[in-house]
């Protein structure tokens, strides 16, 4: 067994005796008593009075039941860690839970709280009854027209703000066609001076350029000339030549298949010398 002499002692609760004696004295005489006006009051033809009851010692309601101004904010406490100072006699919280401070009492979860924040005891201390208050038909008009004007300031904010978007999206839209035109403008300008640079002679025209870009071609490797076509001798030389550039291309692609092949070959015979000759997938031709 475990050894418990390092637990500090339970002190045991104590109770004043003369105290709760006298209480109970009291309680055993009023019952007496209601007893006897009871039993006299029956036999006069009369009804019982009633017991003595906590509600009768609250303050009278003084105004019909309200709707609360204020959240009760259950869950702001909720996956919290506190240390909890609870009290036995006066006024303050008794353990953990719920406290109402106007009633002093404590509740272990929130549908008892809630149950005693709308029950009778409550409301009673702040004055109103279990009874709402029916609506006469000047303030259900009113209720009506503060609703109307409401809706009304909506309606008219989310149409401002669409007003806005839709002015938004047409000046961007009239920014872009702006500079599209000043594009279409410049470009225009850059040909126009282009064009009384060519007249002036600065620039050389398309026709020249053309005339330059053919040459070019029509000249072989030294940079001399060659005609273009012959008289009845032959194909031109410039035909000749990209037909040997083609030749030439042709040569050099089969040499590089010729490398592929003998490669593939050459990986063929080391796998079948080390036995993984069975796993290989090309084709000798």
């Amino acid at each position: 067994m475990a050894d418990k002499s390092g637990a500090a002692p339970a002190a045991r609760p104590t109770w004043n005796k003369d105290e709760w004696a006298a209480k109970a004295k009291a309680k055993d005489e009023e019952g007496f008593e209601h007893a006897k006006a009871a039993e006299a009051a029956l036999a006069s033809g009369k009804l019982p009075p009633k017991r003595h009851n906590a509600m009768d010692d609250l303050p009278k309601p003084t105004k019909a039941l309200e709707a609360r101004s204020e959240a009760l904010d259950l869950n702001k406490n909720l996956n919290k860690t506190m240390l909890v100072q609870t009290t036995t006699t006066g006024k303050g919280p008794r353990g953990a839970g719920f406290y109402c401070e106007m009633c002093n009492r404590t509740f272990k979860d929130s549908l008892s709280y809630l149950d005693h924040v709308n029950g009778r005891f409550h409301l009673r201390q702040l004055g109103q009854t279990t009874q709402v208050a029916r609506s006469t038909l000047s303030q259900v008009r009113a209720k009506i027209a503060s609703l109307r004007a409401s809706t009304n300031e909506a309606v008219t904010a989310k149409n401002f703000d669409f007003q806005a978007r839709l002015s938004a999206v047409r000046s961007a839209e009239n920014a872009e066609r702006e500079r599209r035109r000043e594009e279409r403008k410049r470009k225009r300008e850059n040909k126009r001076e282009q064009e009384q640079m060519v007249k002036m002679g600065i620039l050389p025209s398309d026709r020249d350029r053309t005339k330059k870009v053919d040459s070019a071609h029509n000249q072989n490797g030294n940079g001399q000339q060659q005609p273009t076509s012959g008289s009845g001798s032959g194909p031109a030389p410039v035909v000749r030549e990209s037909r040997d550039v083609r030749r030439k291309e042709k040569r050099e692609k089969a040499k590089e298949d010729e490398e592929v092949q003998r490669a593939i070959e050459e990986n063929e015979q080391m796998a079948s010398m080390m036995g993984f000759g069975g796993f290989t997938s090309a084709k000798k031709r």
